[in-house]
């Protein structure tokens, strides 16, 4: 019994950038930067202090007694130790407490209410590790008082001009970034790393900006921020290799530029943001080598997609362990494709001297067991070998808390300690949510919030554009539809490339953020590009095609709205608390500000 008759995949011709594709895709590139680097952080903070291990007292002698109001201070690299303030009039008396602090923040400022008058004041730090970089003493009347004896401590008062009056995310560190610009910090200067959570090659970036633009808030977030900027071409060429419509291809970027998670997940110097970029790469270079087959193509011009895939996927992983999931997505569409090769292989050998959509089964039968030997070689090189090298080497600034050690080691000590810390955290945080309601964003994660006045406050929230998010809900589920009633490949890749960011998480059983959701958020953006694609396809007259770009370009117009109604809680900008709480707070679970 003869096999059924099969269709042979024949590779696509190469998608061609248009004038009109450039110029789109720079104006949406150029108007995001403008947004996204506006307000992104000082490019000024305190880079010199004194150090506990030269005592862990700082005596302060004003001449004659003051009245001091507060004592704001701008901490260095650790953290997790008692700051306290105490004064007196004279050095017969005793010291009298003014205030402690607990410091739990890096490289950021802070205040101790003093209210009292002396002549003499102690800092005291409680760790021989600690460091502070500043020290700007007020009286009542907000002027800053200098100790008579400033030069015995003068990298502490160098710097007075960049006390702020109210601290902000623009001149400290919030959330998480009290470990990675702090590990970046730390890489930088040679200095134990106290974070070892994640692979080295996220924070290793962010160091790059602090050795550029120094130890400030923009200087530790600007490289986030600029690979945030170039997801945006990234995602345009993918969309525009996958539907070739320019129309859909602009849409489909302005949904993804205009998404709140890309936009506040990029500007958090965080280290997501590097592996969602290289799970783009990853997948758009997979989708490249998969449109090809190597009985029509060159073997070696199929090698380049696939070879810039694996490196993409060696820096995903070397980023953050969830690039991965995405390896593993990766796996699935390479051999997927492969078992296809094989397919019309098998069936060449049955009628050897015939052709099938104008290739040679005889070209078929001579290339295939050749050429497969040759592709998993080279996946070998390229998706173990190299992955593996760049993976070691992104361990060269790592120091370890084990001495003498070599590169290999401090990598394998370092999975361990990765993977005890995280299936061992087993605590609660208040903006925590499961990977069920990341899709409705039930729970957003607030960065931070700060008020100003007691009708103004300012706060960074991470969640998605309601308008992609949930309508993405929808687009998924009709690409399952298409991937079983017709066996749609578009629908299956990226339903593949989709889940592998996500499904994993389903198993995972310590407490999880919203934004793990984010490297699924492309993934999401193309769905909803898919659907509008066959929308479109669907229509048969003129008139009905039309009909649908229209209502594709006023759906985006919807999701940009959005994004400028929403803008205030997603960069920090200072908002009136009744729009907030009136306009933006939709569901009781939303905490936007304080």
């Amino acid at each position: 019994m003869s096999e059924k008759k099969i269709s042979f995949q024949r590779s696509k011709t190469n998608y061609k950038f248009t004038k009109k594709d450039w110029i789109i895709l720079i104006t949406i590139t150029v108007i995001y930067s403008a947004i996204a680097l506006f307000n992104l952080g000082d490019m000024d903070a305190p880079d010199t202090g004194w150090n506990a291990s030269d005592g862990q007292n700082i005596i302060l002698d004003f001449g004659e007694v003051k009245d001091i109001e507060s004592v704001s201070y701008y901490m260095g690299q650790y953290a997790y130790f008692n700051m306290s303030v105490t004064g007196r009039n004279s050095t017969s008396e005793m010291w009298d407490n003014y205030g402690t602090k607990k410091i739990d923040s890096v490289f950021s400022w802070g205040s101790i209410k003093a209210e009292n008058s002396c002549r003499y004041l102690m800092i005291t730090l409680s760790s021989p590790k600690a460091s502070l970089f500043e020290v700007v003493i007020k009286d009542s009347q907000g002027n800053i008082i200098t100790p008579v004896n400033a030069d015995d401590f003068s990298n502490l008062f160098d710097e007075q001009d960049l006390c702020p009056e109210i601290s902000t995310f623009r001149d400290s560190t919030y959330f998480d970034e009290i470990y990675h610009a702090r590990t970046a910090y730390e890489f930088i200067h040679g200095i134990t790393t106290y974070e070892n959570t994640h692979p080295p090659l996220g924070k290793i970036f962010i160091s790059i900006g602090i050795l550029i633009f120094g130890m400030n808030p923009f200087g530790w977030r600007i490289v986030g921020t600029l690979f945030g900027i170039m997801m945006i071409p990234a995602i345009y060429t993918f969309a525009k290799k996958m539907f070739e419509k320019t129309w859909l291809t602009t849409i489909i970027c302005l949904l993804f530029t205009f998404d709140f998670m890309h936009f506040s997940q990029t500007r958090i110097s965080t280290i997501d943001v590097y592996v969602t970029f290289f799970i783009i790469l990853m997948y758009y270079f997979m989708y490249r080598y998969v449109s090809m087959t190597f009985y029509d193509t060159a073997l070696k011009k199929t090698f380049i997609p696939l070879g810039l895939c694996g490196i993409s996927m060696g820096l995903g992983c070397a980023s953050k362990w969830t690039g991965c999931y995405a390896g593993v997505g990766l796996a699935i569409i390479f051999f997927y494709h492969m078992f296809k090769r094989f397919r019309e292989y098998r069936y060449a050998k049955l009628n050897p001297n015939g052709e099938s959509d104008g290739i040679s089964h005889e070209s078929v039968i001579k290339t295939f067991p050749k050429y497969t030997i040759y592709t998993l070689l080279f996946c070998v090189l390229f998706f173990i070998i190299i992955p593996g090298i760049i993976y070691v080497l992104s361990y060269i600034p790592f120091v370890s808390y084990y001495e003498n050690k070599s590169l290999i080691e401090r990598m394998l000590e370092n999975q361990v300690d990765m993977f005890n810390y995280h299936s061992g955290l087993k605590e609660v945080h208040a903006y925590s949510s499961h990977w069920y309601q990341w899709p409705t964003m039930v729970r957003p994660i607030l960065f931070y919030s700060k008020e100003i006045t007691s009708t103004i406050s300012e706060g960074i929230s991470s969640f998605g554009n309601p308008a992609v998010w949930w309508l993405g809900i929808l687009a998924a589920s009709y690409a399952v539809y298409r991937a079983i009633a017709y066996n749609d490949k578009k629908a299956e890749f990226l339903l593949v490339s989709y889940a592998a960011q996500y499904v994993p998480w389903f198993l995972v059983t310590r407490y999880t953020f919203i934004y793990h959701y984010f490297p699924s958020t492309p993934f999401v953006v193309l769905l909803l590009g898919y659907c509008m694609h066959n929308f479109y396809h669907m229509q048969t007259a003129e008139s009905g095609k039309k009909k649908v770009m229209i209502g594709c370009f006023v759906y985006c117009g919807i999701a940009i709205a959005l994004f400028i109604m929403f803008y205030p809680v997603i960069s920090g900008l200072p908002i009136n608390k009744n729009y907030a709480i009136t306009f933006l707070r939709w569901f009781r679970t939303w905490t936007l500000i304080f």
